[in-house]
């Protein structure tokens, strides 16, 4: 995402907003050995590259997976991109063509089920492990003009410490910007806007960039 904030003129301030959770060892392990096995391995995050192969190493397989940032870990680790999403899980499933394929796909389980249980229709044999979780943390104090979510996790990590308002907010997703509407909030940037590169147009139009 900050690639994207840079590409458009804001400067990006990293605020944590979550703490990343490895699965149990034996869950860590079946989706390593899975992903070894796979024709294609599907990443929602790059979070699960850390949590698998902490080493920088990366199967000898393709991946299909969500965002230039996850692409270019995938890369970096000698690992082939085929398909890159924009911030859409289901999108990306239905733009793979994995009739004859096995995948694997590691994940956290607030993944979108949709998104899983379409996978497992469109591919030959699935393995679908989660293997991290995340959890909620109270970010800084410094001063930002924008915040983006991309995860509910972090809407709920950002109400421990800070406030939403005279903020501009963006959200990825319906699901984020329903957590925001918890707190009384909607996303300022319109639900439409999908992808990393969207959020940060919107975002840069409304704080005058």
């Amino acid at each position: 995402m900050s690639a994207e904030l840079v590409a458009v003129g804001l400067t990006p301030v990293a605020l944590p907003c979550i703490e990343v959770i490895r699965g149990r060892d034996e869950d860590v392990a079946r989706a390593r050995a899975a992903c070894e096995e796979a024709d294609l391995i599907v990443l929602a995050s790059s979070r699960s590259l850390d949590t698998l192969w902490p080493d920088g190493s990366f199967p000898d397989v393709e991946a299909a997976v969500i965002g230039p940032a996850t692409a270019t870990s995938v890369v970096e680790r000698g690992g082939t991109v085929r398909a890159i999403g924009n911030g859409d899980l289901l999108a990306l499933v239905r733009s793979l063509d994995v009739e004859n394929a096995k995948v694997a796909i590691p994940h956290a389980p607030s993944t979108d089920p949709r998104a899983l249980a379409e996978l497992a229709d469109r591919c030959c044999s699935l393995v679908s492990v989660p293997v991290y979780s995340t959890a909620p943390i109270g970010p800084s104090g410094e001063r930002v003009e924008g915040a983006v979510f991309v995860s509910s996790s972090a809407v709920h990590g950002w109400a421990l410490t800070r406030s939403f308002d005279d903020v501009r907010l963006a959200c990825l997703g319906p699901s984020t910007a329903a957590t925001l509407q918890l707190y009384g909030r909607d996303s300022d940037v319109a639900d439409h806007h999908r992808s990393y590169r969207d959020l940060a147009l919107g975002l840069a139009e409304l704080v005058g960039v």
